[in-house]
């Protein structure tokens, strides 16, 4: 398959993102890297003198801020050109290189947060009054207080900066033992020999015959499997490393360490789990309908957990202008504030890259700086689906709009958690659209298989790994081991549970379902897809309810970027996740669906 596709070069340049906005060529990032390495030692004036006065906290602040950002623009550039033409060394070598210099200006600038906490608060609000543009870093210092008790001396900071990239090569090693040294067999089918690859599994599971698909998922899998040990051992140094990082700075574990960053209660991560596993009965309700509706079977190969279930019938066929009109017209109640921007980064600004070519990544991600574009990085592949996803990483993308717009640098990097939250609202709003529009059952199913694809990954799939990846966690912290035969054994259990009997499991392959996530090696980082569609199918509740009022209020909230604690920037669109009842929300919308889906399939 991928045979076929164009080099990047031949690429029609409306499908690719306009990268020379960042830098025109290689030779201006090169000018730039130099730039920043040769500043590496401008900061060191300020060490040991951040007491001294309001000016120079200030200064270092500032100087510190801009060292990061031009240090961040060269890293954006060689990631960018990596994700679109991996087999090029030129720029796996720029990626390598940029990596490198991020973490030696983390390095450099390490001795700031720790003279920060030896200044007295009171010392720190005189400083503000005395110097007013001090007042913009108000709410960073204010977090700062909150780690007073787990920030470690100058001496340590920096060994702890400097640990940092030695430390991400276990997630490296990972990546590389998955994407350049896993094989996977070929399917023969109808004298064809159709190739199994992370670009085209994608593909082969949605085909129509449900040989390919058991097959492509059976030969997926065991490439996975061939290298699970490696792969066991990766991931545990790298739980390992967080643990490390977590004892070092006397948190009481690694989850109260990772919570800590965003000033997120423990409750809000426990509600999560305890809500999911009270609605898994909707869960297995809804496999009982698929199964039904697929002819009385369902196998893991049907909904795999890395991709969206294998859908009843094919849906409409769109070119990329149609699907960008359609998301246009689902985010229409946020009014012209937010749709011209997202209009205009659509079809004039090329913020999207969205075609196919020799060495193009698999995946999605919305990426970019205060001062470029928030460019989008995709595969596009002429269906709804692919309309979901632009839907999705447009709400990233906006999201970054808005607050890089509004909000100074300091402020422009918002959590997970709250970013979750805008991609997934695009999705819903898009979505509600398209089913009031539609005009018949067979484009109601093929979006409602779009709904169940999202809330499948987000609010089935990733509570599932929150809770494996929390039982690894505490494993950990018990001085227990992690190795393949638990991992495996103990996802393919999670996994059962949640189908309730309704799939016919495979336990091995469906077990080698961590293998398929790299989110693993970012430390609770899953729990907040959930808790993202959960806030965001409310919010899109409100706004369809009640209009303008609810839509200013969700504007507000994307301004806000990380100048307030996550949960603040959510009560500002007037959403308490401290509560379980954004959660119930979701799970009512998607009881709505079920209904509307069992309905459906059952008048055909």
């Amino acid at each position: 398959m991928s045979e076929a596709l164009p080099k990047r070069s031949e690429l029609p340049k409306e499908q690719q993102w306009s990268i020379e906005t960042v830098f025109a060529n290689e030779a201006e990032w090169e000018k730039a890297f130099q730039e920043v390495a040769a500043s590496l030692d401008e900061l060191k004036p300020f060490a040991g003198r951040l007491g001294e006065s309001a000016q120079t906290l200030l200064q270092a602040l500032q100087k510190r801020d801009r060292l990061n950002l031009a240090a961040q623009k060269v890293g954006l550039y060689a990631s960018l050109n990596l994700s679109t033409d991996g087999a090029n060394p030129t720029y796996a070598a720029m990626n390598a290189r940029a990596s490198s210099l991020i973490a030696q200006v983390n390095a450099a600038a390490a001795f700031i947060v720790p003279e920060i906490l030896r200044i007295e608060p009171a010392k720190l609000e005189q400083f503000m009054a005395q110097e007013p543009e001090l007042a913009v870093y108000r709410h960073y210092l204010e977090r700062l207080q909150l780690r007073r008790a787990h920030i470690r001396s100058a001496e340590v900071e920096e060994v702890m900066a400097q640990v940092g990239d030695p430390l991400a090569s276990l997630s490296a090693a990972a990546a590389a033992a998955t994407n350049a040294d896993m094989v996977f067999r070929p399917v023969e089918f109808d004298g064809m020999r159709l190739p199994v690859s992370h670009a085209t599994i994608g593909g082969l599971l949605v085909h129509e015959s449900p040989l390919v698909r058991r097959l492509a998922w059976e030969h997926y899998a065991d490439g996975h499997l061939a290298l699970k040990n490696t792969l066991a051992a990766t991931l545990q140094g790298s739980m390992k490393a967080f643990v490390f990082q977590a004892r070092a700075r006397n948190y009481p574990s690694s989850l109260a360490m990772s919570l800590a960053f965003n000033h997120i209660p423990q409750k809000v991560y426990d509600n999560l789990l305890e809500t999911f596993r009270a609605h898994l009965p909707l869960w297995h309700r809804y496999w009982a309908i698929r199964k039904k509706a697929s002819g009385g079977s369902l196998h893991t190969y049907d909904v795999p957990t890395y991709d969206a279930p294998a859908p009843l019938r094919s849906g409409p066929t769109l070119s990329f202008a149609e699907a960008a009109e359609m998301v246009i017209r689902g985010m229409e109640p946020l009014g012209p504030e937010y749709v011209e921007p997202m209009r205009k980064g659509l079809f004039e600004e090329r913020w999207v890259d969205w075609g196919l070519n020799q060495g193009k990544r698999a995946g999605a991600y919305s990426s970019g700086l205060k001062g470029t574009y928030p460019f989008i990085f995709m595969s596009f592949q002429n269906d709804l689906f692919s309309m979901s996803t632009l839907a999705h990483e447009l709400g990233h993308s906006m999201h970054s709009y808005f607050t890089r717009l509004h909000q100074p640098h300091v402020y422009c990097r918002y959590s997970l958690f709250v970013a979750e939250v805008a991609s997934n609202f695009n999705q819903a709003l898009t979505r509600a659209r398209l089913l009031e529009e539609a005009t018949d059952d067979d484009f109601k199913i093929a979006v409602l298989e779009e709904a169940f694809a999202n809330f499948h990954r987000y609010l089935f799939v990733m509570p599932t790994l929150a809770r494996f990846e929390l039982e690894c966690y505490q494993r950990l912290e018990r001085g227990e081991a992690l190795n393949a035969a638990f991992l495996t054994g103990r996802m393919a259990e999670l996994f059962a549970e949640g189908y309730g009997g309704e799939v016919e499991i495979d336990a091995e392959r469906l077990g080698a379902s961590w293998m398929n996530f790299s989110h693993l090696y970012s430390p609770y980082y899953v729990y907040q897809y959930a808790t993202g569609i959960a806030a965001a199918n409310a919010l899109a509740q409100d706004v369809l309810r009640e209009g303008e009022p609810a839509a200013q209020r969700y504007l507000e909230f994307l301004k806000a970027g990380d100048s307030v604690f996550p949960l603040d920037a959510l009560r500002i669109a007037g959403i308490d996740m401290e509560s379980p009842e954004p959660i119930r929300r979701a799970f009512g919308v998607l009881e709505h669906l079920i209904d509307e889906f069992e309905r459906l399939v059952s008048s055909r």
